[in-house]
């Protein structure tokens, strides 16, 4: 089982994990801004230096030393002076320099503590940054005339250079100072530790200031909600109790909102446990009487087989399969006289008890006609008008109806817009029989059904069945169709009409799998014998 972290944690540790990325960033931005102030500062101070020494120094001169190397008592005074300025400041050098091609030529140089640079003397640069500064000072970029440089001596060195011009405004040299930046990192690792330590504080202070506030405003009343949650269901038990579940939340938001709906959803989930209290009673009634209803159409329809064990001219064997309860298909089977055999199979439109309703109508409807004698067409056509009177639903059904003589084997048959009977003659093949179809009854009165002949010889086989069979759908909605049905059917060798059926229940139950059942099924087969070719009363036993 998963581990689960209580909110009130899980408030905290985000609030630690935002207070610490607070830390991070404040920390870090401060430190920016400090860097960039103390920096600012620095090379306006050095900027300063280097201005003063701009207007101090005379630019007319300077090409002069640099072209004889000779010193004069304006040059000394220019030394006093940078020594002067450099003793005043932090600056660690401060020099006047000459650019060429790939090095410079020194002027003056005012090191604090020594005075080995000279007049003419000659540096390399010391990198392309470096050149590329000096230049941009002769150039007057004074923005990007800052270098900063690390030295094994001294680490970091921030180095800034300032033009010198003669008389004319042209730059002739270079006035430039260094300073020892290491010093400013140590002053912004203290600032950072102090803004660290600072914002860190005033953080932690926030954080617990609003985990105490979560607590009582959000985790407290959570709780108490889960706890209502809980209550809510064990109480569902005591649904007649009157007195309303409440949650004593008073904080003025969404969640006091959830509070009030908790004891409405109690008012709510009691009435609707009452209510289908009432429903289930009802349903448990409904079904009672459901099972019932389909006892009585299942006693409706002939169930003992052989049904008539003196006829020896035929055996018969038909099923019924209902999609719900009760369903809307039929089948039967009747002697009108000692010598014709009535056979009929049906499908109400409609499914459950309004088509249930309209079977038995039809089926007592059917019966009762043809013992009044006539043919199937006429039988067809005086019910086909009793059922359109009153049929406010308008349901409608599908007949296939045959009268046989079971002493010549002789049949007439009407097809009222039902599914093609399969016949297999002796030895032969089941095969569709495609007669004509009329529409289904109960549409129109008066209407017309089409009369056609069936002659039986012995050993034929005749298998009628619902679109129910046929239509039977698997899980990708592909139908079994009359084919599978005619090649299941073809198994059959012998004239066993209960294997018959057995044989395609097999297959369309193999074909549908888990598949729901959408519309009933039913089948009947019937195979003829003949009267000369009468099976014994012990054979047709086995059959059956």
């Amino acid at each position: 089982m998963k581990r689960k972290s209580k909110i009130g944690t899980k408030i905290l540790i985000s609030i630690l994990i935002f207070g610490l990325s607070i830390i991070m960033i404040a920390t870090v931005f401060v430190s920016i801004m400090c860097w960039i102030a103390q920096t600012a500062d620095i090379y306006q101070e050095m900027e300063s230096y280097l201005k003063s020494g701009a207007e101090y120094i005379d630019g007319d001169r300077i090409e002069t030393y640099y072209r004889t190397g000779e010193k004069d008592a304006y040059y000394d005074s220019v030394q006093y002076y940078l020594k002067t300025q450099l003793q005043n400041s932090k600056l660690m050098y401060l020099y006047v320099i000459i650019p060429e091609e790939e090095s410079y030529v020194y002027i003056w140089d005012a090191e604090n503590n020594t005075d080995n640079a000279y007049l003419g003397k000659r540096e390399t640069y010391e990198s392309d940054q470096e050149k590329t500064a000096i230049r941009n000072a002769m150039n007057q970029d004074l923005q990007n005339s800052v270098l900063l440089s690390n030295t094994p001596e001294y680490k970091l060195i921030a180095t800034l250079y300032y033009p010198l011009k003669n008389s004319s405004g042209t730059p002739t040299a270079v006035i430039g100072a260094d300073l020892n930046a290491d010093e400013l990192k140590d002053i912004m690792g203290g600032l950072i530790l102090i803004n660290a330590i600072v914002i860190g504080a005033v953080t932690v202070v926030a954080a617990l200031v609003y985990s105490g506030l979560s607590y009582v405003k959000l985790v407290r009343p959570i709780k108490m909600l889960n706890h209502a949650a809980k209550e809510v269901v064990s109480n569902l038990d005591d649904s007649k109790n009157a007195e309303p579940f409440r949650v004593d939340i008073h904080t003025g938001d969404e969640l006091e909102d959830l509070a009030d709906s908790f004891a409405q959803m109690d008012v709510d989930l009691k009435n609707h446990v009452r209510k289908l209290e009432t429903v289930t009673r009802e349903k448990e009634k409904i079904s009672a009487e459901l099972n019932v209803a389909a006892k009585i159409q299942s006693d409706m329809l002939p169930s003992i087989f052989p049904p008539f064990p003196e006829k020896k001219e035929f055996t018969i064997y038909a099923s019924m399969n209902p999609a719900r309860e009760v369903g809307g298909d039929f089948y039967d089977f009747f002697m009108i006289d000692d010598t014709r055999l009535g056979l009929v199979i049906a499908d109400v439109s409609d499914k459950g008890v309004p088509a249930a309703l309209f079977m038995v109508i039809s089926k007592t409807l059917l019966k009762t006609r043809a013992e009044f004698g006539g043919t199937p067409k006429e039988i067809l056509f005086d019910v086909n008008n009793q059922l359109c009177e009153g049929n406010e639903a308008n349901l409608f059904v599908t007949v296939w109806m045959m009268i046989l003589d079971i002493t010549t084997g002789k049949g007439f048959a009407a097809n009222a817009g039902h599914e093609y009977p399969i016949i297999r003659r002796d030895g032969g093949q089941f095969e569709l029989l495609k007669d004509k179809h009329a529409m289904p009854m109960a549409v129109f009165p008066d209407l017309k059904f089409t009369e056609y002949e069936i002659d039986l010889r012995p050993g034929d086989s005749l298998f009628v069945y619902t679109d129910g069979a046929v239509e039977a759908m698997d899980a990708d909605k592909n139908q079994f169709t009359t084919d599978r049905l005619t090649n299941a059917l073809n198994t059959v060798k012998e004239n066993d009409p209960k294997k018959m059926i057995d044989t395609a229940t097999e297959a369309i139950d193999a074909f549908v799998q888990d598949a729901p059942q959408f519309d009933d099924t039913t089948m009947l087969a019937l195979c003829y014998s003949g009267p000369d070719t009468a099976v014994t009363e012990e054979e047709t036993r086995k059959q059956i």
